[in-house]
């Protein structure tokens, strides 16, 4: 019975949509259209819901004229009713979304939510309630789960239940808005704190704006924390002022960028972003800056990454924006941001973190995700085939986002546990290698100089003894560019072939080792 409806229903969505848009898109369009129907519309009554419900109350006549002047009215405010545990709480709502239409079209809108110090989220006064932007609904929410679990500052981020003007509105993703309240959301201080946003510029004239550089202008970052900006903004001046190259050593530039940023934060974002493979955090927006009032230093947030939201042929140095640009041209940056991502990979893939988390935040969705008869998502590659999908669809992408995170996670493992490399002991040592980790260096002894392919270089003390790291040289793929503002970069890892004297001869207690993975290499 239940084939032959699904039957029928593509069928007739098919002949409607083919004459209007032709055959490909046609079908994907009706395919769910119709099963968001057939299953969906079958499905038994759910268990009560596991995750927190968003009841919400908004004048429909509002509405109406917010959603007939969508995506322009995006920034308009009106008033609204939160309510929860049958207390009501004075809201303002309004629609947000301008660049992406999964926000404001189909039947699932993305909206924003700026509450009062009494509400059911405190410490959070000010949340975006989002349609999720995959099938599979928690995409983004999983992507902050990673980072976070990496030591990485991320938003608050919850998935909800939404109800409003007494119907169900669906599951939906609600995240913290960061703001100058970042800080003392997480009782690290009392008082407001500069943030700079870093994205696209805000909505005029009602058209779409063209993204900038954020790295090139200080002036393209806008205010989004604390009234009194002034002293953050002189630190990202000068900044972006040490990201320009030019004839200085690097490690001068190293020593600058250190001066104004939380290094570790810095790298533990930067090793996120290879972790969750994705482009969505650019030159032009998806940035956040906060100034730590403790060190007077800034740390990154992370921001609606995308999990697998991947660059062409995933490379390991795929350059995101300028800092990234930098990370990879200080040797014992990139180093210390792979060593994070590599015992991040083992701990999430490996030990089975990721699909445990992932097991766990399904069971707790499911019965609200069967509720749920207001799915809307793409359903083609283009951005405006936004139409309702079904059950199937989040089950399908369920799985696709499970198989692409453990193909890219363990070939990104054995890229960087690979030790493709020939050692040759004579009167010195030759290293050859063609897997892309840097080798550590290890002896005990006296100290004595040493000299990298006819060059003297700098030993450093190890509990060992001392200790040397043969960085590896990155370099653009042909025609590709090798600068901090260039857009879509990758820097692929050269072969290594080093010549290695030391003026006392081998010490015999020498140590060869993966830099990354700590494992010998012979």
């Amino acid at each position: 019975m239940i084939t032959a409806i699904v039957a029928g229903a593509v069928l007739v969505s098919l002949i409607v949509f083919a004459i209007i848009l032709g055959p490909s898109r046609a079908m994907h369009i009706a395919a769910a259209a119709a099963l968001n129907i057939a299953v969906d519309g079958f499905a038994e009554d759910p268990d009560p819901h596991h995750i927190p419900v968003l009841d919400l109350a908004v004048d429909a006549h509002l509405l109406d004229s917010l959603q007939a002047d969508l995506p322009w009215s995006g920034g308009d405010n009106v008033r609204a009713i939160l309510t929860d545990n049958g207390v009501a709480h004075k809201v303002k709502f309004r629609y947000r979304g301008v660049v992406t239409p999964s926000h404001f079209l189909g039947g699932k809108k993305s909206f924003r939510l700026s509450m009062k110090g009494s509400n059911p989220w405190l410490p959070y006064r000010k949340v975006n309630v989002i349609n999720p932007k995959a099938h599979n609904l928690v995409n983004d929410h999983m992507a902050s789960w990673v980072a976070g679990n990496m030591g990485v500052p991320v938003p608050m981020n919850e998935m909800v239940f939404v109800r409003m003007n007494n119907a169900d509105y669906g599951v939906m993703e609600m995240y913290e808005q960061v703001d100058g309240d970042f800080e003392r959301n997480r009782h690290l201080g009392s008082h407001e704190i500069p943030v700079l946003k870093g994205d696209y510029p805000s909505v005029s004239d009602r058209t779409v704006p063209r993204g900038r550089t954020l790295w090139l202008d200080a002036a393209y970052w806008e205010d989004a924390g604390a009234k009194d900006t002034s002293e953050a903004r002189a630190m990202l001046r000068k900044l972006i002022s040490v990201l320009v190259p030019d004839t200085l050593p690097v490690e001068t530039h190293r020593d600058s960028i250190a001066q104004l940023i939380d290094v570790d934060t810095w790298l533990r974002y930067e090793a996120a972003l290879l972790v969750l493979n994705t482009i969505h955090v650019d030159q032009y927006h998806n940035q956040w800056l906060v100034l730590n009032p403790r060190t007077k230093k800034f740390y990154p947030v992370l921001w609606d990454a995308l999990l697998m939201f991947a660059p062409p042929d995933e490379p390991l140095y795929y350059v995101n924006d300028a800092m990234s640009w930098w990370t990879y041209h200080i040797p014992e940056w990139r180093l210390q941001r792979d060593r994070v991502a590599y015992e991040a990979l083992v701990r999430l893939q490996r030990e089975g973190e990721f699909n445990a988390r992932l097991d766990e935040v399904i069971e707790r969705m499911k019965p609200s995700v069967l509720a749920d008869r207001n799915k809307y998502g793409n359903v083609t590659l283009l951005a405006e085939d936004v139409h309702r999908v079904s059950v199937l669809h989040v089950i399908g992408s369920l799985a696709g986002l499970r198989s692409s995170v453990a193909t890219h996670w363990e070939r990104t493992l054995r890229r960087l546990e690979a030790n493709d490399v020939q050692v040759k002991r004579d009167s010195v040592l030759h290293i050859t290698a063609r897997s892309e980790a840097p080798i550590r260096l290890t002896w005990s002894g006296p100290e004595q100089a040493v000299a990298v392919n006819g060059q003297a270089v700098v030993v450093e003390p190890h509990p060992m003894g001392w200790s040397y790291v043969l960085y590896r040289t990155l370099k653009p793929p042909p025609g590709g560019k090798d600068h901090p503002l260039a857009d879509h970069q990758r820097l692929d890892v050269e072969p290594l072939n080093a010549t290695v004297h030391f003026e006392d001869g081998i010490p015999a207690s020498l140590v060869i080792t993966n830099a990354i993975t700590d494992a010998a290499v012979e």
